[in-house]
Parts: C-alpha cells; sequence; structure tokens
C-alpha cells in the first residue's frame, strides 16, 4: 500500500528495517552480551519471552538513534532515510505498549540508551513484574500471543489491565 500510495521501493525499505529490521538487535544482545550460543529461533524466543535476558542494550532501540536519524534525513532527503525514521516511530511507541505491563512504572524511559547505560543495561532496573517462563511446547503462541506476566493464565489479564503481546 505505501509502495502504491508513493512508488517509492527505498520508503518502503526504510519502513521495514526501521518498523522491523530493528529487532535484529535482540539477537546481538542475546549472542554478544547474554552470550548465548544456541541460535535455533525456538531457543532465542524462549530465552526472551520467557524472560530470562539480563542484559539489554538493544542499539537499535532508542530515541537518541531517531533523532540522529530523523536529523540526517532532514539534512540529507533520503526515501530509505526517512523511512527508516518513520518505522522506528511506529516501532518504538508499540514496544513501550506491548512491553510495558512488565514494569509498573511504565517503559517510557526505557527506550533512551542513555537512561540503559545508567541502569549498566541491566534488565531487573526496568521491570518489577516477572515474567511467565516459556514451556518448550509454548513458544510459538507465545510469540504470537506474547509473554504474560507471572501468575496470569493464558488468555487473560492481570487485574484492570489489558494483555498485550509483547513485541521488542
Amino acid at each position: 500500500m505505501i509502495y502504491e500510495g508513493t512508488g517509492s521501493a527505498e520508503l518502503v525499505a526504510g519502513l521495514a528495517a526501521g518498523g522491523f529490521l530493528i529487532d535484529v538487535d535482540h539477537m546481538l544482545d542475546y549472542v554478544l552480551f547474554e552470550r548465548q550460543r544456541d541460535l535455533r529461533p525456538t531457543a532465542f524466543l524462549r530465552y526472551y519471552l520467557g524472560g530470562r535476558a539480563e542484559r539489554v542494550v538493544l542499539m537499535l532501540h532508542s530515541y537518541e538513534l531517531l533523532a540522529v536519524l530523523a536529523a540526517l534525513a532532514w539534512f540529507f532527503p533520503m526515501d530509505w532515510l526517512w523511512g527508516w525514521v518513520f518505522g522506528m516511530m511506529l516501532h518504538l511507541p508499540l514496544d513501550v505498549i506491548f512491553n510495558g505491563k512488565f514494569a509498573s512504572r511504565g517503559l517510557v524511559h526505557f527506550y533512551s540508551i542513555v537512561v540503559r547505560a545508567r541502569a549498566g543495561f541491566r534488565a531487573a532496573r526496568f521491570t518489577d513484574r516477572p515474567v511467565r517462563p516459556v514451556g518448550e511446547h509454548e513458544v510459538w503462541t507465545a510469540f504470537f500471543e506474547g509473554g504474560r506476566v507471572a501468575g496470569e493464565a493464558p488468555g487473560s489479564a492481570p487485574a484492570g489491565r489489558p494483555s498485550v503481546p509483547v513485541r521488542g
């Protein structure tokens, strides 16, 4: 639809990068900072959806990177770069909403790399609601439904809060 409206394949590629491929930094964290070597998708998803990540560098998930990319796009207008900016502008707020159920104070501040760095990139500094572990045969269900707070039954929500899938 975007391509049909703009005729720009570069804009669409940038939207894909900023909106979806941004999540490649989870794999980088998994390998580089968590020192995990099991690269099977199910192992990776169980690790993250089960709340086992201890370090959250997430280099591509930051307001600071978004600001730099927006400035670059402003001064050096390129469709792919504007697409990346717009993709991030969609991705980051959705992450704040979808992942916020794991933090009673919310996660708006979490998406600043400066804030994460000051916290030593420790995941525990941002979340205070335990994540329900993901069983071996629950990986794909958890991927599509999202992680759950411990004690939350499948398909239910904690009191007073809607259940929202986790995307990262």
